[in-house]
């Protein structure tokens, strides 16, 4: 069992596999995990917790450019909050070529890893079904 997954994923022996068996690979599969996770949890849909969540995405009434820039803020305050394994957390919006209504996005960060800071980017994707899938880039 990796002692770089998170408390949840080593409660519920839900440790994703390491790939390479290093402690940033097993990071990165971790946080991009919980990224998905978190980024698929709709505002309001935690008691507990007000601020947790996004508003879909998928209904955002506002312009082309300000839909993805409010997006972009939101997911970056979003992960600040909620994935302290992240830091310094930017979004980028990746160019529509095929899809104009897909929303494809890298976030980049640093992960500190045993004290060490590592450079992380994940990629992620809105799919058609509204869900959205984070995968960590190039390991």
């Amino acid at each position: 069992m990796s002692r770089y997954a998170s408390l949840f994923e080593r409660l519920g022996r839900e440790v994703p596999l390491p790939i390479g068996g290093s402690p940033e690979a097993s990071t990165m599969v971790s946080v991009a995990a919980h990224l998905g996770k978190m980024l698929n949890t709709r505002a309001g849909s935690v008691q507990t917790l007000p601020d947790y969540g996004l508003p879909d995405l998928n209904d955002m009434r506002l312009s082309l450019h300000e839909s993805l820039s409010q997006a972009r803020s939101l997911i970056e305050r979003f992960i600040q909050a909620y994935e302290p394994r992240l830091s310094n957390a930017r979004v980028t919006a990746l160019p529509r070529d095929q899809d104009p209504l897909s929303l494809s996005f890298v976030i980049s960060g640093e992960l500190n890893i045993d004290g060490v800071m590592h450079s992380a980017t994940f990629s992620g994707n809105l799919n058609g079904s509204g869900r959205i899938e984070v995968k960590p880039d190039v390991l």
